[in-house]
């Protein structure tokens, strides 16, 4: 992506060959959905910096992790469904057609039912709070310096 491109979309979400500046297709939505699915089973994302530009640099080098804090319970199938959603090189990554053969998503509900997520599911809202917290702190600091550039312009206060 070069700097007088406008990015859109979740930064944590976005495939490497759009931020390489390659043309893509519909593998950037498999990308997208293993990263969703990482952060179904484990409850964060895959790809997580508050700099833009090193979550940019992650994510271009596939770099993650399966922390196992959080992955040690989760099947091998599943593991193996999001390595092959989360490859870099967008022709090796499986399509979504070749995803839908996989033995995870190939197995029985009565199997799938048995799988324990609360673990995910306790550590998505620690990150959701996390998230919140930075979100509220950022707001009251751009607040602040709103404040303090008006006063050095000499404009009117529109807030207390």
């Amino acid at each position: 992506m070069t700097d007088d491109e406008v990015a859109c979309g979740t930064p944590g979400y976005v495939a490497p060959e759009i931020l390489r500046g390659d043309k893509y297709g519909c593998e950037v939505d498999v990308w997208s959905v293993g990263v969703i699915c990482y952060i179904l089973i484990a409850g964060y994302p895959p790809f997580y910096d508050e700099d833009q530009k090193k979550l940019y640099k992650k994510i271009k080098e596939g770099s993650y992790i399966f922390h196992d804090e959080y992955w040690s319970n989760i099947s091998p199938e599943a593991v193996d469904l999001i390595k092959k959603m989360l490859i870099v090189n967008q022709q090796q990554r499986w399509t979504a057609k070749q995803l839908l053969q996989h033995p995870w998503l190939q197995k029985e509900d009565k199997d799938l039912s048995k799988t324990d997520l609360s673990g995910a599911l306790a550590s998505l809202q620690r990150f959701n709070a996390k998230t919140r917290l930075r979100a509220t702190a950022d707001a009251i600091i751009l607040t602040d310096r709103i404040r303090r550039m008006s006063a050095a312009l000499g404009l009117q206060q529109i807030w207390p």
